[in-house]
């Protein structure tokens, strides 16, 4: 089985959590003997990453909703397009119908009204409207990370007999708790309005005696340290031995999003046995957030530190609800659909389905 996988960015060109998904699906995929090719945007030198072969068109990533010809091109002898949003998704559609190959799309951002925060209220709404029209174009199935996200694609329009869940993974071996693990309140992700990053700041200034410690990217970066209290510790975020030891030592992980497909940054820290707090509702071992806000953070971070017996426990229970999500599986349920969709006397799985998550 041939695939040709598309993305907007691909590693090491980084700007976020859908970088590192892109990557890891096409290692699975590779792992399990599928021939995978990737086209994206950078430097047409780099042809290879972590043993992924790649082909980069020189061009911004804006430019690549233009680039249909080219992957066309790049699509000529493959089986099947595997894409995801946003400026990937549409020229690869568009690609795959003049060929007549199935084009799979896996949705990796939907933020919905939290664009309006990250881009102000007209721009926002352009950007939600654009949101909306990509997911809803029918491509052979939309994939979603998780059981909430497609509920948001399904009220957006996408289709509900196109839509499932393919849940993400992370290398299980390479995380686990500290012995002992100390008291330091931990958050790991992109610094902007839609991680709730100024919530957690608000959070922190009202409770002075508790370290937090911040493992970020982003162009806030110089202001937001600037603007922390003195209880608040920067760290430069790195994947990796630093990354792994940030999540073993932390009992406490944060994540206050506002808009969200999935945060694999929980399952990490699941997987470290750290206790959550966080607006994504996943299952996990913590405190669930309505809002995300300064206060509510404030009250379930005293609460779970004032506990140390709650939080080993949960955060033991954690380390057992996180064996679930390997990529292993999340390639192997790929690998069926892909059949499916290549074999019509095959039906394909039932909307929402989800293979055994058994890794």
């Amino acid at each position: 089985m041939r695939i040709l996988l598309t993305h907007e960015r691909f590693a090491p060109d980084f700007a976020g959590g859908g970088e590192y998904v892109a990557l890891e699906t096409a290692r699975s995929l590779i792992a399990q003997g599928i021939d995978v090719r990737v086209l994206t945007t950078g430097d047409p030198r780099s042809t290879e990453c972590e043993g992924v072969p790649t082909m980069r068109l020189p061009m911004h990533r804006y430019r690549f909703n233009f680039a249909t010809r080219q992957i066309a091109v790049a699509a000529a002898d493959v089986d099947l397009i595997y894409t995801f949003n946003y400026h990937a998704c549409l020229p690869s559609l568009c690609a795959g119908r003049r060929a007549g190959k199935p084009v799979v799309c896996m949705t990796l951002g939907l933020f919905g009204d939290a664009w309006k925060a990250m881009r102000g209220r007209i721009v926002g709404l352009a950007w939600m409207a654009w949101e909306r029209f990509l997911l809803t174009r029918s491509f052979d199935r939309t994939l979603f990370l998780s059981d909430y996200s497609r509920e948001q694609g399904v009220a957006l329009g996408v289709p509900p007999n196109r839509a499932l869940v393919n849940r993400p993974g992370i290398e299980l071996s390479d995380y686990g708790p500290a012995v002992p693990k100390d008291d330091t309140v931990l958050f790991v992700g992109k610094l902007d309005v839609r991680k709730g990053v100024d919530d957690l700041l608000n959070a922190a200034r009202a409770v002075p005696d508790v370290q937090f410690r911040i493992m970020g990217w982003g162009e806030r970066e110089s202001s937001l340290r600037r603007e922390a209290p003195a209880n608040v510790e920067f760290v430069q975020f790195e994947r990796g031995e630093k990354l792994q030891a940030a999540f073993a030592a932390a009992k406490v992980f944060v994540l206050p999003s506002r808009a969200e497909t999935f945060g694999i940054a929980i399952i990490e820290a699941m997987a470290s046995g750290c206790v959550i707090v966080s607006t994504i509702p996943l299952e996990y071992e913590g405190v669930r957030l309505q809002t995300g806000t300064a206060d509510e953070i404030v009250a379930a971070v005293r609460g779970l530190l004032s506990a140390p017996g709650v939080i080993e426990h949960m955060g033991r229970r954690n380390i057992c609800l996180a064996q679930g999500y390997t990529w292993r599986r999340h390639a192997q349920w790929l690998i069926s659909l892909f059949e499916e969709l290549l074999n019509p006397d095959v039906q394909p799985p039932a909307a929402g389905s989800m293979h055994d998550s058994s890794s």
